[in-house]
């Protein structure tokens, strides 16, 4: 029986329950641009392998669907997908062998347990084909207001015709839902994962928030299915939702998560943002209520920590950090996206052990992910809830304390070192106080490295236990004076390193 947890599991305080700790999610051309043309079984069991020995994964998510499309197996209900990279199955395909039940053969010779993973939405604009069959044939299945969200990648016509489903038309609900009834019942899955991330937008706009009811009963169909199908296998089938990174910014894309939780519809919850890892997002929301009802929390981490630091990897600091936050708010693990490389998977291996994360440095980074509020929009052209942390202080308003939170789940009497930097557009007539948690930080223990070009000036403390706590801080800045030129004081990027001795 395929199962994250039971009633016995649920312990008081910060314990993770069940037995799983780590869920990869690969999405679908993850691998196939790594396979021979044409690709073999024996490659794709290979990937299983490493996902195994390497990451030690314990819930393969391998997402088969999207766009109108499937991979790694064909059905009468779609073409399959038309790219190059995942044209090298077709031969295997023919032969009579779809790829998914290659996975899911090697998935369950060494333990682990397969989804297969269904992106409700994806808006990447590669099958324009279909989507312009489809504005003749069925114009009203088309979700308009939405642009591709890889406008360098899209087919030109997505920008017109439209790349997404408007899931207020029963028939699209219909025909999704056809695609998850068919896996579910001809292949040996252990469930199925509904990925919001790729893309929450699934009602027209101004619509989504009065629609919840409508995508709280396709997942109480899917529910229903998967109980279903598990009879007839003989175990329970799971069923997880990739959702936005609060319960507030789900409802108001018309995810109803509380409702799930409390029917019991999911096992479990992966909370995240849509691309990067939030190192300070309140995950504890989703522990509150997903413990009273049996339901497991896998908050996500990726690839990237920022829209404007693309270029900066992930370290194994940085992971640990999120990390040690993640269970800090009592996760029960943790699950990945847009982790690919297989340098990487070492380090996820080395994270799973809550009590292993302070073997090790910690760099905590609290970004603006899709950039600064001012100018309204931001993130996919302001089209999901996004409200970063930041101050603003106006330089015309002397004495105005603003305060930045920051999550840190650190034992504060452990002995590492830690220190706080964080960057503002300051000016040379500009006075602030700084303090921590209300604490006034005095001027002799901050290091400043002023702006060059003007660039943003850097600030630099200490952290110790008399001043922060385990969970969330507060850095406040309060206004003693500004610079004559006026405008506002902007400081949105803050970062903390602990560091082992």
């Amino acid at each position: 029986m395929t199962t994250l947890g039971t009633e016995e599991d649920m312990r008081p305080g910060q314990t993770p329950r069940g037995n799983h700790r780590l869920i990869y999610v690969s999405d679908p051309s993850n691998t196939t641009g790594q396979l021979s043309d044409p690709a073999t079984p024996e490659e794709l069991r290979e990937i299983v392998r490493s996902y195994d020995e390497l990451a030690h994964v314990d819930i393969l998510v391998q997402e088969i669907c999207h766009q109108g499309w499937t991979q790694f197996w064909r059905s009468d209900l779609c073409v399959y997908d038309t790219r190059p990279q995942h044209q090298r199955l077709i031969p295997m395909m023919d032969a009579g062998t779809m790829p998914v039940e290659v996975y899911i053969d090697e998935c369950h010779r060494r333990g682990m347990t397969f989804l297969a993973g269904f992106r409700m939405n994806d808006r990447h604009g590669h099958n324009a084909d279909w989507f312009e069959s489809l504005s003749k044939t069925h114009p009203e299945w088309i979700l308009k207001g939405y642009k591709p969200s890889s406008p360098r990648t899209a087919d030109k016509r997505s920008f017109d015709i439209g790349c997404a489903l408007d899931y207020t038309v029963d028939a699209v609900r219909d025909f999704i839902f056809s695609f998850m009834e068919e896996a579910a019942n001809r292949f040996d899955v252990d469930g199925i994962e509904l990925n919001w991330h790729r893309l929450p937008a699934c009602f027209p706009k101004g619509q989504a928030e009065s629609s919840h009811e409508i995508m709280t009963g396709f997942v109480r169909r899917v529910r229903a299915m998967l109980d279903e199908a598990g009879k007839a296998k003989g175990r329970h089938l799971l069923l997880g939702a990739r959702v936005l990174i609060d319960l507030k910014g789900c409802r108001t894309m018309g995810l109803n998560v509380p409702v799930w939780i409390e029917d019991r519809l999911i096992d479990y919850v992966a909370p995240g943002d849509l691309g990067f890892t939030d190192m300070n997002a309140p995950f504890d929301e989703f522990v509150n209520l997903a413990r009273e009802h049996d339901c497991l929390v896998y908050p996500q981490i990726q690839a990237k920590l920022g829209y404007h630091h693309r270029d900066i990897e992930q370290t194994p600091a940085h992971c640990r950090a999120a990390i040690q936050n993640f269970y800090g708010a009592g996760a029960d693990g943790y699950s990945t996206q847009n982790i690919f490389s297989v340098d990487q998977y070492e380090t996820l291996k080395s994270i799973r052990d809550p009590n292993q994360l302070d073997s090790g440095d910690r760099h905590y980074v609290y970004y603006a992910l899709w950039g600064p509020s001012d100018g309204g929009q931001v993130g996919y052209g302001g089209d999901f809830p996004y409200s970063p942390e930041e101050i603003r202080l106006d330089r015309s308003s002397a004495g105005e304390r603003q305060t930045f939170r920051f999550r840190m789940c650190e034992d504060r009497s452990s002995g590492a070192v830690a220190h706080l930097t964080f960057q503002a557009n300051t000016l040379p007539g500009d006075q602030l106080t700084v303090d921590v948690n209300g604490n006034v930080v005095e001027p002799d223990q901050i290091e400043r490295e002023a702006a060059l070009d003007g660039g943003l000036e850097a600030f630099r403390m200490p952290l110790t236990s008399a001043t922060a706590v385990s969970g969330d801080n507060e850095l406040g800045l309060t206004l003693v004076k500004g610079d004559a030129t006026g405008g506002v004081i902007l400081m949105n990027e803050a970062e903390v390193y602990v560091k082992v001795e």
